[in-house]
Formats: C-alpha cells, sequence, structure tokens
C-alpha cells in the first residue's frame, strides 16, 4: 500500500470544491419535462395494453404447468402474479401513496 499524500489530498478537495462552486450557477436552471414526461406516460399506457398483458399471460400458463408437473416451485407462479398485481395496479398504488404521504 502507498503511503496518503497530503498534498495530492489537498489539491483534489480543492479541486472538488471548486467544481462544487462553478457548478451552482447551472443547476440553478429550471428544466422542463413536460415533453418527456408526455412521452413517457404514452409509453407506459402503450406497454400496460397488449405486451404486458400478452407477457403474463404465457407467463401464469408456462409456470402454472411446470409447477404441476412438479418442475418448479410454486413459489415462482406466486411472484408472476405479485409481478402482474404491480405492473397493473402500479397507477392505482402510486396515487395513493401519494395521497397518503402528502
Amino acid at each position: 500500500m502507498t503511503k496518503l499524500n497530503f498534498t495530492q489530498l489537498a489539491l483534489c478537495l480543492l479541486v472538488v470544491a471548486l467544481v462544487g462552486l462553478v457548478a451552482t450557477d447551472a443547476m440553478a436552471q429550471q428544466v422542463q419535462f413536460s415533453k418527456i414526461d408526455k412521452l413517457g406516460t404514452s409509453f407506459l399506457t402503450w406497454l400496460k395494453g397488449n405486451p404486458i398483458t400478452i407477457f403474463f399471460t404465457v407467463a401464469l400458463i408456462v409456470t402454472g404447468l411446470l409447477a404441476a408437473f412438479n418442475r418448479i416451485s410454486w413459489m415462482w407462479v406466486l411472484m408472476i402474479c405479485v409481478g402482474a398485481f404491480f405492473s397493473f395496479g402500479a397507477t392505482n398504488l402510486v396515487s395513493q401513496l401519494k395521497a397518503l404521504f402528502t
């Protein structure tokens, strides 16, 4: 192990402090996320439609058959059900948590 060089440490701390002072002007700007928010919302709406429904239908059928023939644990089927619950109910869960914490 090398010995700690206090000059290099002081220089690094000085550079970090200077970068922090210079970056405060950049961090004070207002950023509008409305366009990306609309894009994200439309993507999630599309994703919650057919793709996620098809995925969870196939996943439940496959894991259910595998568990029925004792190839995997029934815990996999339960976890797929929990995943479906969170995927389809995410909007309601978030709105209820917002209401709870505000």
